[in-house]
């Protein structure tokens, strides 16, 4: 298998540090492509040049574009989808606005990441059970979710591909599970949005939140949301700001305190954008596009084959599972002294993560072959 095409080596000027770092570690966070950064430079030359004139409708035109590039990433609407600040905006916009009640349980799993636990479990001063549904083998597992729902069950939160060990899970049987039994069916996407193909109607969601700043690559500070305009139970603002309501860009008349919400997902985008940050991940978005996630994912595990086939002659464990229904594009392994290892791959600028005593490689679409050696040369 030949990972690397060659419509994919145009892109690696945009990253001009891969001279000197080989950078594995998109779990964690995306390095800004060229083009973003100088897109984020253009925003701050707007605002002391004569584009200024002009500043909201160019921002808000950006934003409809962010709204459709990141509807047709997850194959659904624009009206579905709203500009967040960071994953766990989207997740409290789903665990306050739900309006759970007293002895209400929510399913979480027990090797979720934090991210997507605290929002829920902070419901339990308003009585809400949340319960963690054991894994197997430290993955999530199905028959143990049957298991945990009972009549009280109203949501289940899980992340679309695991942190640690990159475990994919299966969307599509769960989310089938969720509509026979009306449970709310909330995904935290930031693992695998940006590098795997996913279909959120296909996969019966209610609510995805997605951060920017790893698979994206934008900047920290961005994301978006996914609200289902099939969702079993409507999502209310739990908080709200004069964003939510359209002025048709027409800020010449503010007096009107009686507009009614947005009636698509642009209700939970609360007040003034990070603007600047804005410009970063449509430029970003816009490369993405361009490349094709179908094409991220296929590249993202052929440079894994490789490492995949050293690990299985050395003396590594591989801790990721690498059948096709849950592999996705970050795997990780440990050996007789990982953190030691870690160590030794930092100091050769080979940048990964050392994730639950296992190293984490999780490539992008401009990293090569010749880096994936480089690597395995080292291990």
């Amino acid at each position: 298998m030949n990972p690397a095409k060659p419509e994919l080596s145009k892109y690696r000027s945009e990253f001009p540090f891969t001279d000197r770092v080989t950078f594995l570690a998109h779990a964690s966070f995306g390095p800004l492509p060229q083009r973003s950064w100088k897109a984020t430079e253009e925003y701050y030359d707007c605002l002391r040049l004569e584009q200024i004139k002009d500043m909201d409708k160019v921002a808000f035109d950006k934003l409809d574009d962010i709204r459709a590039m990141t509807a047709q990433m997850i194959h659904a609407k624009p009206e579905e989808t709203a500009v967040v600040t960071n994953t766990s905006y989207g997740l409290n916009v789903a665990a306050w606005g739900l309006d759970l009640k007293p002895g209400d349980k929510v399913l979480l799993s027990d090797v979720e990441f934090p991210g997507n636990t605290y929002p829920w479990t902070n419901l339990r001063q308003k009585g809400v059970t949340v319960e963690f549904v054991p894994s197997k083998n430290k993955c999530f597992d199905i028959d143990n979710l049957l298991r945990a729902i009972d009549a009280r069950t109203k949501v289940l939160a899980i992340s679309f591909v695991q942190f640690f060990n990159g475990f994919k899970i299966d969307l599509k049987t769960i989310g089938q599970i969720c509509e026979e039994k009306d449970i709310f069916f909330v995904v935290d996407g930031i693992q695998g949005i940006g590098n795997l193909e996913i279909d959120v109607k296909e996969c019966k969601i209610d609510l995805v939140a997605n951060g920017g700043q790893k698979w994206l690559l934008s900047s920290p500070g961005t994301g978006f949301i996914y609200v289902s305009s099939e969702a079993k139970r409507e999502i209310n603002p739990s908080f709200f700001g004069w964003l939510g309501v359209d002025w048709k860009l027409d800020f010449s008349d503010l007096f009107k305190f009686d507009l009614e919400p947005f009636p698509s997902a642009r209700k939970f985008e609360i007040g003034t954008y990070p603007y600047s940050q804005i410009w970063t991940m449509h430029s970003s978005l816009q490369l993405l596009a361009e490349v094709g996630i179908r094409n991220i994912q296929s590249h993202s595990q052929a440079l894994l084959d490789l490492l995949i086939e050293h690990l299985r002659k050395k003396d590594y464990h591989i801790t990721s599972r690498l059948e096709s229904d849950h592999r996705s594009c970050i795997l990780s392994f440990s050996g007789k002294d990982t953190e030691g290892l870690f160590r030794k791959l930092r100091k050769h600028n080979i940048i990964t993560s050392l994730r639950e005593g296992a190293i984490r490689v999780a490539p992008h679409f401009y990293n090569t072959a010749d880096e994936m050696e480089k690597l395995i040369q080292l291990l």
